[in-house]
This record gives structure tokens, C-alpha cells and sequence, in this order.
């Protein structure tokens, strides 16, 4: 559980530092802002499908949600 709390973190901290807003992501996986918020809060389930594309659309490796800081 701590891993997905910290793979959520990770996923809204790169969002901000690329300067994108949750509409834009959301839009970028089909779904909207309100969905994405659930999504990045913990409050639906984060599948690996969308953190794949996640990881494409903020430009960074599948990997990088899984390192440690």
C-alpha cells in the first residue's frame, strides 16, 4: 500500500514540475479532470495499463515509478 501512495506522489509531483494540469493528463488518458483527480488522490484504482500511458505522457520510463528516492 505504502508503494502505490508513493507511486501516486510521484505521478502528481511530475505532473506539477511539467507544468501540466489534471484536465490536460485526463484528456491525454480520455477521461476527465474529475476522473484523473480520483485517480491521482487514490480515490479509484490506479490500473498498470494507465500508469503506462502515464509514464509515456509525462516522459519518463516505467521504471521511474518503481525506483527508490
Amino acid at each position: 500500500m505504502e508503494k502505490l501512495i508513493a507511486i501516486r506522489a510521484k505521478i502528481r509531483l511530475l505532473r506539477i514540475e511539467k507544468g501540466y494540469s489534471q484536465s490536460y493528463v485526463g484528456n491525454q488518458l480520455n477521461m476527465s479532470q474529475i476522473s484523473y483527480h480520483k485517480l491521482e488522490s487514490g480515490k479509484t484504482e490506479l490500473k498498470v495499463k494507465t500508469l503506462l500511458e502515464l509514464a509515456k505522457i509525462l516522459e519518463v520510463s516505467e521504471a521511474y515509478f518503481f525506483d527508490s528516492d
